[in-house]
């Protein structure tokens, strides 16, 4: 959706496609820096970091208008995206029982693909509606919004429990 959303702003091809260079190289070695902290601090604390920097991304990404703005974007959804999607699959992995590890993570792997449409489709509703594609990126702040209301309320221990007892019946 970056380039997209860089084209529909404005920006020329060459521009996006080094952008994305940019996100390969730099995610990967972020991906272990966000390992690390969360092993200092705490998984669904880094998993706060995480969504609070993605809300940061979306304000700048609905404000910016040179190309220079949209690498440093880049950078930005690198450093986060591997550390978020790691820590996300190592915190639901304390949550389900060895035994049916497969079964968990497909339904995971289902709601990853529901994601995957549901993003591009309200980004497309709000670009059709409003004719305009800033306002239409800036609106998957809610998806990160509610995801941080909702990892409020999950206790990973008591559900590994809950599950573990469900299971043991």
């Amino acid at each position: 959706m970056a380039v997209d959303y860089g084209m529909a702003i404005g920006f020329n091809s060459s521009d996006l496609i080094l952008a994305l260079l940019i996100v390969q190289f730099v995610g990967f070695p972020a991906t272990l820096i966000f390992a690390k902290l969360a092993q200092l601090w705490d998984t669904k604390k880094m998993l706060y970091v995480a969504i609070g920097s993605y809300l940061f991304i979306i304000f700048w990404a609905s404000r910016m208008d040179e190309s220079y703005e949209f690498y440093i974007l880049a950078t930005m959804i690198a450093l986060v995206q591997g550390g978020i999607q790691a820590l996300s699959r190592s915190y639901y992995s304390k949550m389900i029982p060895q035994t049916h590890a497969a079964e968990f993570f497909g339904f995971y792997n289902f709601l990853g693909k529901f994601a995957a449409i549901l993003g591009p489709l309200l980004i497309a509703f709000v670009a059709l509606f409003t004719q305009n594609s800033r306002l239409s990126i800036a609106s998957i702040a809610i998806f990160f919004i509610l995801g941080a209301i909702l990892l409020y309320f999950v206790d990973e221990k008591k559900i590994a429990q809950d599950v573990r007892d469900e299971l043991g019946k």
